[in-house]
Parts: structure tokens; C-alpha cells; sequence
């Protein structure tokens, strides 16, 4: 684990990056974050090589691909040790044009900061949307590594009564995703901080291609991950390859055409 920059952003947050897959981590912005195959464990391409052109075809696909309009992309392209298995997800309140625009600027992102890499994933624009690809086969599988944790500086009043209502929406929001489709596992919601003007937000979404149990799962480690990492703090956020979570008092950070779970008493 190594601490890797502080955020520019008004309301001061920490990043930490997890090396859980033999990953390097990297930020060149703080709305881009990727992971390389440091060690190479799936190998390098060739420029000019049949995967170099699979993955420009998947890829290609994937951002330009007008007729899904549920914000999950996925493909395979080629044949044996030249197949490129690619995802591209945006967050639930993305609107399609959105969603691929975000892509198109991952793509860019992610080939120049991991060049001829066989593996790599990105997320862009404050985790709008993540890109990834692989020579092996990535659909279907709950990945929780490599990831990266974010939190806010400031700690909250009356903690332990923040603490336990965080808790508490993020599970009933993990409820509720888990229940998703193939097409979307994604909820938000809001809750009554515990001081009268306050308002905690937040967020969970899986990668549809999980079945209830996987995201369930994920979404557990994560939210087991909030207490040891960011007790007590008014915004945080996990991110990892197979769901992500995030919460926030600040401001309502999804956009609010967002369909937002009942509110919680």
C-alpha cells in the first residue's frame, strides 16, 4: 500500500493505492486512474501485431456502440493467444452520449499510460466510467484487485452515530443493487446525517456481468473496507474492478436524474 497524491479538489481527499494483482498504479490527473501490469504477467503485444489490432477493433467497439443505451460494454475479439476480452462500464447516471465519450477518453488515457501492456484498466473522469482489457477472460469473474481507496480529510461530528448510518445506507443500497439485472446493478440513495443540517449520499454499483452473490460479495469486502480505512470521515470512496462505492455529505455528487432508493427513516 502507498500513498500516491492529495487531491486538488476543494474538499481535501487521500488516495491510496492497493497492489492486490501485481499491478502498478498511477495518476496523472486526478480524474484518471490506472493500473499497468508492472510485472508482466500477461505479457507485452508488438506494435502492429494482430492483438495490437484486436485491441484497437474491441476497443473501437466498445466506445462507438450506439445502440446499447444501459452503460455496459462488452467484447472479445480475435483467436487464441491474440483474443482481447475488453468492459467498459459508466456509472449508473451517465446518459449514453456520456458514457462513450468518457470511453473514448479512457481509451486515449489508458494505451498511452500502459503501452503495449496485454492488461490494463483506467478509470476517468472521477470514476464516470472504466475501461479494461486482458488477453484472458475478465467476464463474469469478481475481481477486487488492483483498486484504489479515497477519502475526505475532515472528519464528522458526533463520529460514531456517522459511522453507524453510513453503515447503514450502504447496506441497504448494497441490498437493493445486488437485485440488478445483466444490464445494471447500480442504486443510490440518501440518509439523515445525525446533526439536523446534514445529509450523507451514496453510492453502489457492480458490474452487471456478476451474479447477485458476486456482487454481494464485493460489495461486503467494501463496505468492511470503509471502517478500517476511513472511520469517521465525510466522504469516501472504494474502487475496484468489479463494483465500487461511494459516499459523501458535501454534496449530492450523482446526478440527479440518478433513481434514488426509498429514503431511509
Amino acid at each position: 500500500m502507498s500513498i500516491l497524491s492529495l487531491s486538488p479538489l476543494s474538499f481535501l481527499f487521500l488516495i491510496i493505492i492497493l497492489f492486490t494483482s501485481k499491478a502498478k498504479a498511477d495518476n496523472n490527473d486526478q480524474k484518471f486512474h490506472y493500473f499497468c501490469d508492472q510485472n508482466n504477467d500477461r505479457g507485452n503485444y508488438i506494435t502492429g501485431s494482430a492483438y495490437d489490432n484486436n485491441l484497437k477493433f474491441a476497443i473501437m467497439h466498445l466506445t462507438y456502440n450506439s445502440k446499447i443505451d444501459y452503460g455496459f460494454y462488452n467484447t472479445n475479439y480475435g483467436q487464441n493467444n491474440d483474443t482481447v476480452n475488453a468492459i467498459g462500464i459508466c456509472r449508473g447516471d451517465i446518459n449514453p452520449q456520456d458514457c462513450r465519450k468518457c470511453l473514448i477518453g479512457s481509451k486515449f488515457n489508458l494505451t498511452q499510460a500502459c503501452p503495449n501492456k496485454k492488461e490494463a484498466i483506467g478509470w476517468y473522469e472521477d470514476e464516470k466510467c472504466m475501461l479494461r482489457y486482458s488477453d484472458r477472460s475478465i467476464m463474469g469473474l469478481n475481481e477486487i484487485g488492483p483498486a484504489y481507496f479515497a477519502w475526505n480529510l475532515n472528519n464528522a461530528t458526533m463520529a460514531d452515530q456517522f459511522n453507524i448510518l453510513v453503515k447503514q445506507l450502504l447496506n441497504d443500497l448494497r441490498s437493493k443493487a445486488i437485485n440488478g439485472d445483466s444490464h445494471r446493478k447500480y442504486v443510490v440513495g440518501k440518509m439523515p446525517g445525525p446533526s439536523s443540517d446534514q445529509t450523507i449520499y451514496g453510492l453502489v454499483q457492480c458490474t452487471p456481468d456478476l451474479s447477485g452473490p458476486q456482487c454481494d460479495d464485493c460489495l461486503l469486502q467494501s463496505i468492511a473496507e470503509v471502517s478500517r480505512c476511513c472511520s469517521n470521515r465525510i466522504g469516501a470512496r472504494i474502487i475496484r474492478p468489479s463494483c465500487n462505492l461511494r459516499f459523501e455529505t458535501s454534496y449530492q455528487f450523482y446526478q440527479p436524474k440518478a433513481k434514488l432508493a426509498s429514503h431511509l427513516p
